[in-house]
């Protein structure tokens, strides 16, 4: 790779944004990933480590990552310098807008919910993968009339070519080389279940004997999240359900979600969401 690249398209509507990046040397991502769209990553160069809510996966060049909802996520560096990738922000109502019958996009949409959410194709689909990338590439970089349908069909075209190659790319567990420590997988699942507790880093070393100092190292080092940082995400990933769907009060959901101080939980829902809680509200409720 000769030297940095980007290329961006944000649909008017705001159903789909694509990013494609080429970078040079050691890249993990520094901000704390939580949203509300779907998000397809596919790896075009090189190797990247992949953190989806409670594991980690080596994925490769050629590689295609269903990345579900509001799933805490986060890649980081694997060891090998320069990679170049696509990534897909999706809202719900693309497929919707594209006239996609029902039964077609449920099964679209699909291996966004896979347990093993990666996709790696045979050498002949993945060429068919990668000729499509190379036009939305194209077609962002010298955009012309008809641009944002083309981009729009294109992504189609690259789900419902998933759907129907699925079955030959289907990754095991094997396949990924799963390399979250064994402990920080345990610790992050206990996170994820006991979030609305009280959880100080002392407390939970103490849970798994050992001390404070190499939880936090161990943790940042295998998840790319600090404690607090990846603690604070379950929490406004709770609060944002509860604002969707439930009619408590703002300051009720803050507790519930494990916020022990109202204007904290302001400051990180903001940060994070980029909006207030009651703007959150709403934007989905009406």
């Amino acid at each position: 790779m000769a030297k940095p690249f980007k290329a961006e398209y944000h649909d008017a509507a705001g159903y789909l944004d694509i990013e494609y990046d080429r970078r040079l040397g050691y890249f993990s991502m520094t901000t704390d990933h939580l949203h509300d769209h779907y998000e397809l990553y596919y790896l075009m160069s090189g190797e990247r480590i992949y953190f989806i809510n409670d594991r980690s996966y080596r994925v490769r060049a050629g590689d295609l990552v269903f990345v579900d909802r509001n799933a805490v996520h986060k890649t980081l560096d694997s060891g090998r310098p320069d990679h170049d990738r696509m990534v897909f922000y999706m809202g719900t109502q693309l497929l919707r807008e594209l006239a996609v019958p029902p039964a077609l996009e449920s099964e679209l949409m699909r291996p966004f919910r896979w347990e093993l959410p990666i996709l790696r194709l045979p050498s002949s689909e993945s060429e068919t993968v990668a000729r499509i990338m190379e036009q939305l590439i194209e077609e962002m970089m010298n955009p012309q009339e008809g641009s944002e349908l083309l981009l729009r069909h294109r992504t189609f075209e690259l789900l419902l070519h998933a759907k129907r190659h699925h079955h030959k790319g289907m990754v095991r567990s094997a396949d990924t080389e799963p390399v979250l420590h064994p402990k920080t997988q345990a610790i992050v699942r206990y996170l994820n279940e006991h979030y609305a507790r009280a959880l100080p880093l002392t407390e939970v070393a103490a849970t798994f004997r050992i001390s404070p100092h190499y939880l936090s190292r161990l943790f940042k080092q295998t998840t790319g999240f600090a404690y607090s940082d990846y603690l604070n995400l379950l929490r406004i990933k709770e609060a944002q359900r509860l604002l969707r769907e439930s009619d408590h009060s703002i300051t009720e959901i803050a507790l519930q979600s494990g916020f022990g101080n109202f204007s904290h939980f302001g400051k990180v829902f903001k940060r994070t969401v980029n909006m207030s809680p009651r703007q959150y509200r709403q934007r989905y409720r009406g």
